[in-house]
């Protein structure tokens, strides 16, 4: 049994990550901490009405470190406390699983992978979208050489912004506790999926604006970027658009590849028009059930549970998420300066092993 602790309950942590972690066996939820013991108090009585079930609850992170020892932590908070607490997380010997983005920049996030890597825990992060039935059959049939070689991706996600699905949550308009708006928040989603698909982003053009809220954060953002590959591609995130739209088009030399036009659906076909073999629209919506938002966050869980058993590798690990944080990073270095920034950006010695590059 992992004894787990969770930092942070927010909409995140009780429409998803709390009802995906209480779903993984492995799992005993121990505590939940919260910037307000009400707060704390409040969600572990809505899972657990047996009062005798019920996990302890805490107002303050290292007093529940510090009391219950716990084996893992689910670190669910806003954006600004995801490196000052899974550092200690990690030093107290625990694995951690951070919701995303790993980071607000990309220093931060070296600094943890470099800790996870020092303390030989598990640091895993809540890209979840890896493992969305769609995105998933795009990756396999990319590794299949179902269009040919990539070489252009157009990467959109977008929706009204958090007031829509987080309401009461002011910190994400925040700029001190978010760190970044539309771009940080969604950006780095595609961004992980583009990396994921495509290979390593060597540089980023960007541009950022507030073009549509009173907030302090942008609220839409675009990315031009170019792959190691050779490949180029646009990564484009708004908190202004309505009806949200969460869409990816890839182009290869031998077919493209389109999710999300409408919503759920996708099309694998080969340069003259048909469909790929093994990846018809009917065979892969065959393989999961596009009415369970919740199936990614459960298979995020269990593969936590099972890379602290040691029978898989994290996935998205540290790495991953460094990778991603640092595309918004320069994206948004890139639309303060005018030009193309270059990656790597500055990291911390040693934050990446050569053997990972």
């Amino acid at each position: 049994m992992i004894r787990l602790a969770i930092s942070g309950t927010g909409t995140i942590a009780e429409r998803a990550h709390i009802p995906a972690l209480m779903a993984t066996p492995e799992f005993k939820i121990v505590a939940l901490q919260s910037r307000t013991i009400e707060k704390a108090r409040r969600v572990a009585g809505s899972f657990w009405p047996d009062a005798a079930a019920r996990p302890n609850t805490y107002s303050d992170f290292r007093t529940m470190l510090a009391r219950e020892k716990p084996d893992a932590v689910a670190i669910l908070t806003p954006n600004h406390l995801h490196c000052e607490y899974t550092i200690a997380a990690l030093a107290a010997g625990a694995h951690v699983l951070c919701e995303k983005p790993m980071a607000p920049e990309v220093e931060s996030a070296g600094r943890m992978t470099a800790a996870a890597r020092a303390s030989g825990k598990i640091l895993i992060v809540a890209m979840q979208r890896r493992y969305g039935g769609i995105e998933a059959a795009v990756k396999r049939a990319l590794d299949a050489g179902a269009i040919g070689a990539p070489h252009f991706i157009r990467a959109r996600l977008s929706h009204g912004g958090p007031q829509g699905w987080a309401p009461g949550q002011e910190w994400f308009t925040n700029a001190g506790q978010s760190g970044g708006g539309a771009m940080l928040d969604l950006g780095v989603h595609i961004a992980d999926l583009a990396i994921w698909y495509l290979g390593e982003i060597e540089s980023v053009q960007g541009q950022v604006a507030t073009l549509a809220k009173p907030i302090g954060v942008e609220d839409t953002g675009v990315a031009l970027v170019r792959f190691r590959s050779g490949a180029i591609g646009v990564l484009e995130a708004s908190w202004s658009s309505t009806p949200g739209l969460s869409a990816i088009e890839i182009y290869g030399t031998g077919g493209r590849i389109m999710i999300g036009y409408p919503r759920s659906d996708v099309s694998i076909l080969r340069a003259d028009g048909t469909e790929a073999p093994g990846f018809s629209r009917a065979e892969i919506m065959a393989e999961f059930d596009p009415r369970d938002p919740l199936a990614p966050f459960r298979s995020l869980a269990r593969n936590f549970a099972d890379a602290i058993a040691g029978r898989a590798a994290p996935h998205p690990d540290g790495i991953d998420g460094l990778r991603a944080v640092e595309v918004i990073d320069a994206c948004y270095r890139s639309s303060q300066i005018g030009a193309s920034v270059k990656l790597p950006l500055q990291r911390p010695t040693g934050t990446i092993p050569a053997t990972a590059r």
